[in-house]
């Protein structure tokens, strides 16, 4: 069988996902990049399941990265051409983080948070549109979009709770609007 990328046909193969989040799991019990060896006897697959699921070991959180980007570039660039509110695409995220919090806390847990901050790079068009602004302000929607990426780590720390969905949301929402007022320029 040919190594091939993570991709969500393969994700919704029931084997293929618990075999991956095997991997994913017992990849993060070590603190150093483990020998193949180990990582399949921790995961509890063989040598060969491994590389048929990755290339390389070293590449495991990149791989989960990517998948996870992919993944919501898809889903959202539906949103993005039916013109929803922001609103409705913040909304969309969090619940893709959701469906996925598994991945996001252990990626979170190793400090992995640029993936969030790669996330927002896909809305930077949508939400400069939204607010009808020009000119450089690029400063400023970094310090927009680190604002947002707390928020998340928030929410990380209360393990991604359903329930914590609206007050986050919220959150963010207080945070576009003030933005917003902090941005736009002076008349």
């Amino acid at each position: 069988m040919k190594t091939s990328d993570i991709t969500e046909k393969r994700m919704q193969n029931r084997r293929f996902f618990k075999t991956e989040r095997a991997i994913f799991v017992a990849y993060y019990k070590f603190k150093d990049y483990p020998s193949a060896k180990k990582l399949a006897w921790t995961a509890g697959v063989s040598r060969s399941t491994l590389y048929r699921h990755h290339k390389k070991v070293q590449s495991i959180p990149a791989d989960y990265e990517d998948y996870l980007l992919k993944n919501y570039t898809r889903t959202i660039k539906k949103f993005l051409k039916n013109d929803s509110s922001l609103k409705i695409i913040f909304l969309r995220t969090l619940i893709f983080i959701t469906n996925n919090r598994e991945f996001f806390g252990i990626l979170f847990k190793d400090n992995r948070k640029e993936i969030i901050k790669r996330m927002f790079e896909c809305l930077k068009p949508r939400i400069l549109d939204e607010w009808h602004l020009s000119g450089d302000i690029d400063k400023m929607y970094s310090v927009y979009k680190n604002g947002i990426l707390g928020i998340i780590e928030m929410w990380h720390k209360q393990k991604f709770a359903n329930n914590r969905l609206e007050p986050i949301l919220n959150d963010i929402l207080y945070l576009t609007r003030a933005s917003r007022r902090h941005l736009l320029p002076l008349q």
